[in-house]
């Protein structure tokens, strides 16, 4: 889990050096998306209960003369008799899409629900042709199989955070890479063709053919204007291609989503192709990100684009590193119980800039271990460090305080020579946590937040 949503921890709880992630932020993360699952399993349902996802409409009256996985493996133990009962299953798809909307936490409804889809996006695609149209909500309900149910309890909270925010990467992620995918397969299929300066208007002539029974209504207007028509294609490219990169910057999800959602408006009215599903999908994961910043930056999005923010970050870089580096206060939560970490932290010494160091007793509480206990992070698993508003756990908080300690006496001379490098602390600090886990065994004291530990 910890490797898995390492670019998370990063990307996400860190937006911007102007505006960080606070531990009530990420809590309200969490309960967004929890919410936004439910305005997916509700709209899922009014598609259900409308045409959109009806299994009378993937059923054709007959069996499928080209099933896929999912329909071969149920016709080897149920045979086919049972596909002419479309309106009985159309019912249960809906009451489990209710009651997913009702009960997002329950892995039943669910597990019901991605059930239902996965059968109708295969029968659908078991009669010689294959729709993509539907894949991105299957997609986005196999992410959200892995909600966390929920839990009482201060360390389950946290995971629950950790997981919630793991799971809505996912589904974004999920989202995005297909788009990525087909900006790839543009370059690799059209080779060199992609660089000529009328492929755009070519594949519209092509598409005027195709379509001239009903020709699109921007068609016409776009193929006669071949610049306007290029624009259009290496946009489409270069959103396509870097779609991907999205997940892990915060300040593209809302611009980006709003613009592939006019991406498939434009195609809608320019090549009569039609990407409903995504347009939703796109509005509720991308446009509604709760892991957006709150206030919009336009600064921050330029920054945030791949290529073209290079510049601009550099740029950033040099002022940042203009600006005193050396941090006036700084907080240090440990396990007060844990005669090694009570050693460590008794005997650390920062440097003279920093004007106040603080020690502070996970196991005594406080509102800074208040703060660390809304981060998804256990305080079992290691110390934190607090700078300003932002947080170090684990590995980073020992390498921090490394990059802070004196260079005089023995003991911070050594702390600073062997955990000043990233690697070396990275490495090292499994073993002191397994040594901690040891002499708290030894002492016979219970983890922190235990049940049977003292009150905080």
């Amino acid at each position: 889990m910890a490797r898995s949503t390492r670019w998370i921890r990063k990307s996400l709880l860190q937006v911007d050096a102007a505006e960080r992630r606070s531990p009530a932020d990420l809590a309200r993360a969490a309960a967004d998306i929890v919410l936004l699952s439910r305005f997916y399993y509700l709209f899922l349902a009014f598609n259900i209960g409308t045409s959109g996802l009806q299994f009378a409409r993937a059923y054709m009256g007959r069996p499928p003369t080209a099933p896929i996985w999912p329909i071969t493996a149920l016709q080897q133990f149920t045979g086919t008799g049972w596909f002419a009962n479309d309106h009985a299953v159309t019912v249960v798809g809906l009451l489990f899409a209710i009651a997913a909307a009702s009960f997002p936490r329950s892995l039943v409804w669910r597990l019901g629900s991605f059930g239902y889809l996965l059968l109708h996006v295969a029968l659908s695609n078991s009669y010689g042709s294959i729709n993509h149209g539907n894949h991105v909500i299957l997609f986005v309900g196999f992410a959200l199989l892995f909600l966390p149910r929920r839990n009482e309890g201060r360390r389950m909270a946290r995971k629950n955070v950790l997981s919630c925010l793991t799971v809505f990467w996912f589904a974004q992620g999920l989202i995005l890479l297909p788009y990525t995918l087909s900006g790839f397969w543009k370059i690799w299929y059209s080779r060199l063709e992609v660089f000529s300066p009328d492929a755009m208007t070519r594949i519209l002539l092509d598409r005027a053919l195709l379509e001239a029974d009903n020709i699109p209504v921007l068609l016409p207007f776009i193929a006669q204007h071949n610049a306007l028509a290029q624009s259009m294609w290496w946009l489409t490219l270069y959103i396509e291609i870097f779609a991907f990169l999205v997940v892990f910057r915060p300040h593209l999800h809302r611009p980006i989503g709003v613009v592939l959602m006019l991406f498939h408006i434009t195609s809608d009215w320019l090549m009569n192709i039609s990407f409903s599903l995504n347009i939703i999908m796109l509005g509720l994961f991308l446009v509604l990100s709760p892991l957006a910043p709150t206030r919009f930056s336009l600064s921050g999005v330029i920054r945030s684009l791949p290529i073209v923010g290079i510049p601009f970050r550099v740029v950033k870089r040099r002022q940042l590193s203009q600006q005193p580096r050396e941090p006036r206060h700084v907080w240090l939560v440990y396990d007060g119980e844990c005669p090694m970490c009570n050693n460590y932290a008794q005997y650390l010494r920062l440097k003279q800039s920093v004007e106040e160091f603080v020690l502070v007793d996970a196991r005594q509480g406080g509102p800074i271990v208040d703060e660390v206990r809304q981060l998804p992070h256990d305080l079992n698993d290691g110390m934190v460090v607090r700078i300003g508003s932002r947080y170090f756990v684990g590995h980073e908080a020992l390498h921090v305080l490394a990059l802070l300690s004196e260079d005089r006496g023995a003991f911070n001379k050594f702390n600073r020579l062997a955990f000043s490098s990233p690697l070396v602390s990275r490495v090292t600090y499994p073993m002191l946590k397994f040594g901690r886990w040891v002499l708290l065994k030894l002492k016979g004291v219970a983890p922190i937040d235990h049940e049977h530990s003292r009150p905080l």
